[in-house]
């Protein structure tokens, strides 16, 4: 049965899903050379009525996996990653990711990288950050490794201004005051002639004042509690823009696959403190889980993803005005079904 409602309406205009891809074990690559793993992506849809939400993601992975000349064993990798979604005609996310790294030796216990990393993530103020590096990858066990990149990081956020000098004013609560009004009149009407009061030798009858104008007032407070203090700022400075720096990046990495591979567990994490102030860091936590089902071609994923930046912790950043900018945890859960052709 279907029933529309001409004041109530949700359109759902087009919901589109695609994913081409070859997931690549690079652990169980001995021999082969020449082996390539594409993966593209590209979801939108769109709701209007009681609620505008329009939302593109698209995304495009590219693996290569062979010898290069002289080095043996290597993988070239490549991602693209993009996320714009609307509500209300504001932006919900808008996002940007795009990675390119070079291994070599890439299915052995030691492995040395390059690695270039180009992101934005508009909706927590970061319009750019560029990372360029190197490291490598240490295989501890067959399911676990870990890895250390050393990156030259350029970061640009939207300005900011914080202040470096400031004359704190007590704020008071007042608990108890006395109103003082003084009045201009502007007409009045005599009440007693008989009634004087002398002033020297001139005389003054007594009057009923109808209009007047107020032209000062004060409050004599009586009592009171200090609750804030107040700041008259004497300097500033943009804690936005760009910034040129060093940073640390190490990842351990756990890979297990269960029932004959049909159920595959990969977790990373991330800690990115910069070199110069360990206090502003980066943490990234990344879980895909892959169930493979009764076709073979088609897996059920799972991921998970949780992004950590100081930069918005109070308790780590002592201007309180970033700090409270934006939230410092993002995190993602997302289901679906990955097809394979």
């Amino acid at each position: 049965m279907f029933e529309l409602k001409y004041h109530k309406y949700i359109i759902l205009l087009m919901t589109l899903g695609i994913t081409v891809s070859q997931e690549a074990d690079t652990t169980l690559v001995e021999e082969e050379t020449g082996e390539m793993y594409t993966s593209v992506e590209v979801n939108f849809s769109e709701d209007q009525g009681n609620t505008n939400f329009r939302s593109l993601y698209y995304g495009f992975d590219y693996t290569l996996i062979g010898d290069a000349g002289p080095l043996k064993d290597t993988e070239l990798f490549f991602a693209f990653n993009r996320s714009d979604d609307l509500i209300n005609g504001e932006p919900f996310s808008d996002d940007q990711s795009i990675t390119l790294k070079f291994d070599v030796w890439a299915n052995q216990r030691f492995s040395p990288f390059l690695f270039y990393q180009k992101t934005f993530d508009k909706t927590t103020g970061l319009k750019n950050r560029q990372n360029i590096g190197f490291g490598a990858k240490l295989g501890l066990f067959r399911w676990f490794s870990v890895s250390y990149a050393f990156l030259s990081e350029t970061e640009i956020y939207d300005s900011f201004y914080g202040y470096t000098d400031s004359l704190a004013v007590p704020y008071y609560s007042y608990t108890d005051s006395v109103w003082y009004g003084e009045y201009n009149y502007t007409d009045s009407v005599l009440l007693d002639e008989d009634y004087y009061y002398y002033y020297g030798d001139a005389g003054y009858g007594s009057y009923f004042y109808t209009d007047s104008i107020l032209v000062d007032a004060w409050i004599e407070y009586t009592d009171s509690t200090i609750t804030d203090s107040l700041y008259t700022r004497t300097d500033s400075v943009d804690l936005g823009g760009e910034s040129k720096f060093f940073r640390h990046s190490i990842r351990p990495k756990i890979k297990l696959k269960l029932f004959d591979e049909n159920l595959v567990f990969d977790y990373r994490f991330y800690y990115k403190p910069r070199i110069d102030n360990f206090e502003d860091f980066l943490l990234e936590h990344e879980l895909k889980i892959t169930l493979s089902t009764f076709y073979e071609a088609v897996n059920v994923n799972f991921n998970f993803t949780n992004k950590y930046n100081s930069r918005y912790d109070p308790n780590r950043n002592p201007d309180k005005g970033i700090a409270n900018l934006y939230d410092m945890n993002d995190q993602n859960i997302s289901i679906g079904f990955q097809f394979m052709f």
